[in-house]
């Protein structure tokens, strides 16, 4: 660090046995009981830093940057403070590499983060079940919103390494999921009479799809229910050559639900019964309540647009839950109304993947309970409050226990059941929306 600003008679050792964080020596001079300041313990040593490109030892000291992080320290009777590390950390100049310059290598935070891994964890458990915000300010820090997906994707790491390796399925299946602004996929396994949540990735991009399907034994996959993206076709073409891709009865379904609720979206404002949403695309043999029905009826008479929305969709129900065929759907399609803009991706899914319908048509059926566990999961997830997708995957995959399998004394995971998954995150947006402390008894 250029001419030594401190010695060895400047560090405290109290504070820093209190601190007690890997490889970190706090200074008298500038600390106070909640603010420390710190150097790293190679600070009084001879040796010199790493490269990490090239393994060369020719390297010196080019800055110091003053890092202000937040920890916490707890109490013998579990309570915690929080304080202030000042940390001078050195970035340094590799001569071998010309130019090349890296910061000193810690164990206690992460580059760029505004905590120390300790606080980061605690964060980041307490923002599985509850809001960032909220968590932050209940341990009296800053909410970072440059820090939280860095202290995210930290825990979940930390988590998975855990976990028994993915046991692959016969069946995969991959849906995409709104969220917000954003397409999530979430990849699911089909396994005998049960469907299991593996993973959700970040992107729908062929780079994200191909690096997910390459932690699989690709040669175990035998069929895949997929969504019609472009970029998903074509990452399963690739890794899944051999393999047969079907568009199923519940993907039609789904689009045409979601095409119907973005008519409700646009038309149905003050629609006369209470849970609209969900209410308008139940199948129309399945509700009972007299009551809704003639609120229902009085609606549609002046929202004659929602109306034939809504016909169109039950007429599509009725068709998918009895012996269909493709000719069946083009017939459907055929009579769809230009004034449904809002159905046209459907359109074009069923007018321009007959080989997939088909492929699915001549395959053997998912499991009966299918398109209900893919409407929880789709459900589930598009009820979680706003979060960025490092939190929302968290949520998703570490908060609930996963199901394992044992094999020839290996212990796979098979995911989480989407029962219980959906259940999980439909508990922890109930409790992220609840106004009072969330710490509270």
């Amino acid at each position: 660090m250029g001419k030594r600003k401190y010695d060895q008679i400047d560090i405290s050792p109290q504070k820093t046995d209190f601190l007690a964080l890997p490889d970190l020596l706090v200074l008298n001079k500038g600390s106070d009981e909640d603010n420390f300041h710190a150097v790293h313990q190679r600070y009084f040593r001879k040796g010199k830093c790493i490269c990490p490109a090239c393994g060369s030892d020719k390297t010196r000291s080019s800055k110091v940057i003053q890092r202000k992080l937040k920890d916490i320290i707890w109490q013998e009777d579990g309570s915690f403070k929080i304080l202030t590390i000042t940390f001078s950390q050195r970035y340094l100049r590799c001569d071998g590499c010309k130019d090349s310059v890296f910061p000193e290598e810690i164990e206690f935070a992460e580059k760029g983060c505004k905590y120390t891994n300790r606080l980061a964890d605690v964060l980041a458990d307490g923002t599985l079940k509850q809001s960032y915000n909220r968590v932050c300010k209940y341990y009296g820090v800053p909410a970072s919103t440059a820090s939280v997906g860095d202290i995210m994707r930290r825990r979940i790491k930390s988590r998975e390494s855990q976990l028994p390796p993915i046991e692959t399925p016969n069946v995969l299946s991959i849906i995409e999921v709104p969220f917000f602004e954003s397409f999530y996929p979430v990849v699911l396994a089909v396994q005998n009479e049960h469907v299991f949540c593996i993973d959700i990735l970040a992107s729908t991009s062929e780079e994200t799809y191909i690096s997910f399907f390459k932690t699989l034994n690709t040669e175990r996959i035998e069929m895949l229910y997929i969504d019609p993206g472009e970029t998903l076709r074509s990452a399963v073409d690739i890794c899944f050559p051999e393999a047969k891709s079907v568009i199923t009865g519940e993907c039609i379904e789904r689009y045409a639900r979601n095409a119907l609720l973005e008519v409700i979206k646009k038309d149905g404002k003050r629609f006369p019964i209470t849970n609209k949403n969900d209410k308008l695309v139940l199948f129309e043999d399945h509700l009972q309540d007299a009551v809704t029905k003639k609120r229902m009826k009085e609606g549609f008479c002046s929202r004659p647009r929602l109306k034939l929305a809504y016909r169109k969709y039950q007429q599509l129900l009725r068709l998918l839950n009895q012996d269909w065929t493709y000719e069946n759907l083009s017939i459907w399609v055929a009579n769809l109304s230009n004034e449904l803009p809002e159905f046209d991706d459907l359109r074009d899914i069923i007018e321009l993947h007959k080989d997939e319908i088909q492929a699915f048509l001549n395959a053997e059926n998912p499991p009966e309970k299918y398109p209900t566990a893919i409407a929880g999961v789709c459900k589930a997830i598009g009820e979680m409050p706003n979060c960025i997708f490092d939190v929302l995957r968290a949520r998703c995959m570490l908060t609930v226990s996963h199901d394992v399998e044992e094999r020839d004394g290996v212990l796979t995971r098979l995911g989480i059941e989407t029962s219980r998954f959906a259940a999980n995150l439909n508990e922890i947006s109930v409790s992220i929306r609840k106004i009072k402390d969330p710490f509270s008894d």
